[in-house]
């Protein structure tokens, strides 16, 4: 049985690397931001936030840079998975929920310009040429999509 449990563990511990290193690997390139969005009750109210016109390129080595507007800013970006556990107050038990986390920071220093975004979870979609990040609120989730360039 304990042979069985370090197996499981073993194998276990080996699929979570190798889709860290896999996830990492897609996220490398240049991506557009489409659209952004606070998620409501009943629908979406879509907002601009200045990085439309633009596009951000993740390097391998984890710098970033973002080119659009005239603007150039450089930085780093980092991603990887978590796990959170919460206790519910409903069901009077500890949740555990996975997920995976992307921060992008940039600046321009010469021109006062910082860009900060920490993303609570993102997932890729359409065959990993698209990713949908969202920051976690208590009212309104705001949520980002990017498309590979």
């Amino acid at each position: 049985m304990n042979k069985h449990l370090l197996l499981l563990l073993l194998l276990s511990a080996t699929t979570l690397l190798s889709c860290s290193k896999n996830m990492e690997d897609r996220l490398i390139g240049s991506w557009e931001l489409r659209q952004a969005w606070r998620q409501e009750l009943f629908g979406r109210d879509y907002f601009q936030t200045g990085y439309e016109n633009g596009v951000f390129t993740f390097s391998e080595n984890g710098d970033a840079t973002y080119i659009g507007n005239g603007d150039t800013l450089t930085g780093f970006w980092r991603a990887d998975h978590y796990t959170r556990t919460n206790y519910n107050n409903g069901s009077g038990e500890y949740e555990t929920r996975g997920g995976k986390y992307l921060r992008i920071n940039l600046s321009n220093v010469l021109r006062n310009i910082r860009l900060e975004w920490d993303f609570d979870d993102f997932r890729f979609r359409d065959n990993w040429q698209e990713i949908r990040a969202e920051q976690y609120s208590l009212s309104n989730d705001r949520i980002y999509e990017f498309q590979r360039h």
